[in-house]
């Protein structure tokens, strides 16, 4: 495996691990569909912060190592 796979992996589980995490504290934001529990907002606005920038990351390292725009990747994910 090259570097660039190597990175690419690395990121890919970066993003699991941020969404895994979101998804905990949406949890813990709303444990029921009659319940919100405004005193975890905060953590889960920085849990969807830290996924935003893992994917973000992701799609920086897509877009540089095929020489495409985020437009162009967005569109494929489209089609």
């Amino acid at each position: 495996m090259d570097d660039t796979q190597r990175e690419g992996r690395e990121l890919v589980d970066e993003v699991r691990e941020a969404a895994a995490r979101h998804k905990v504290s949406w949890g813990l934001l709303v444990p029921s569909p009659y319940v919100v529990d405004l005193g975890a907002e905060h953590v889960e606005e920085m849990a969807y912060q830290d996924m935003a920038e893992a994917k973000s990351r992701l799609r920086d390292h897509i877009c540089t190592t095929y020489g495409i725009t985020a437009a162009e990747l967005c569109s494929l994910a489209n089609a």
